[in-house]
């Protein structure tokens, strides 16, 4: 589902696709937890892959791979990058 100029969460992101972090939300943990991640307002990340069955999401940020939950992804606001 396509928001406001192009944005979407890290869950509606096509798996292969890169967008920009536009808004984390959440409380501080949350903020606190993804910034240790590298996810974080201005990172480019790129959605690898999405288990089934309500399992985790990977994604790609600053060259590392990393398995986020649905919860949390969906809180990951993101614009998506025209390729």
């Amino acid at each position: 589902m396509m928001g406001k100029r192009g944005m979407v969460t890290v869950v509606d992101l096509p798996t292969g696709e890169r967008g920009e972090v536009i808004e984390l939300r959440g409380g501080w943990g949350m903020h606190r937890h993804l910034s240790s991640l590298g996810i974080r307002p201005g990172k480019i990340l790129r959605k690898i892959t999405t288990q089934p069955m309500g399992g985790p999401i990977m994604v790609e940020v600053a060259g590392a791979r990393v398995a986020i939950g649905r919860g949390m992804a969906a809180r990951i606001v993101i614009r998506k990058i025209e390729s």
